[in-house]
């Protein structure tokens, strides 16, 4: 349990400490994305923002947004999806790099036990995670260092990022006046309902 604790606060922790010490690179960010002169241009700086998220204080957010609102519903959603799922991924990399060091720290049955516990809700941790900024980032970072195969993650990764996506290119295009709190309440319900339904058909092997 303490090695699966640890692992995750110092992920949220350091993921904090980031935003802190760029607290002003969000403003930047947002800022020269709106700058871009093209479409092409808009989404290609969209795009690669949004996979640098674990790693730097991307308004994730808000520029999925964004792409709903400048791209369209469907060509937003999609470049939506594709930079946070590569941003997932490396966050998964990531997690699997420093798994030896960590090994390191924390005794055989410690790493037992957080295998175990991922191999019952890692799925579904994964998969809701991607509806809550830092979270997101660090439960990629955490399943790289427990017994989590790459397909397995890629799967509930691929579905919690692109329902996200989805709403949030949705209301880019056609809500855009609906108030945030409003907004973060609707993909976190919309998340865990999905997350559910995906887990109990897997589970029973209807899909």
């Amino acid at each position: 349990m303490k090695r699966l604790l640890y692992i995750f606060l110092f992920c949220c922790i350091l993921i904090i400490l980031t935003f802190l010490l760029f607290d002003d690179l969000e403003n930047w960010i947002t800022t020269y994305v709106n700058s871009g002169k093209t479409l092409t241009t808009f989404t290609l700086l969209s795009f690669g923002f949004l996979s640098l998220d674990t790693l730097l204080p991307v308004p994730s957010s808000l520029l999925m947004i964004l792409n709903g609102k400048v791209l369209g519903f469907f060509l937003g959603s999609m470049v939506s999806w594709g930079g946070t799922l590569v941003s997932s991924l490396f966050g998964f990399y990531l997690g699997q790099s420093a798994n030896p060091y960590f090994d390191k720290f924390f005794s055989a049955t410690d790493k037992a036990f957080s295998n175990n516990f991922f191999r019952k809700y890692g799925n579904w941790a994964i998969l809701t995670s991607k509806a809550l900024p830092i979270l997101s980032e660090a439960v990629s970072f955490v399943a790289g260092t427990a017994a989590v195969p790459f397909k397995t993650f890629l799967l509930y990764s691929a579905i919690g990022h692109l329902l996200i996506a989805v709403v949030y290119g949705y209301l880019g295009s056609y809500a855009n006046t609906l108030h945030s709190g409003l907004i973060t309440l609707i993909i976190i319900v919309g998340t865990v309902v999905v997350g559910w339904l995906v887990q109990y058909f897997l589970k029973n092997k209807r899909i």
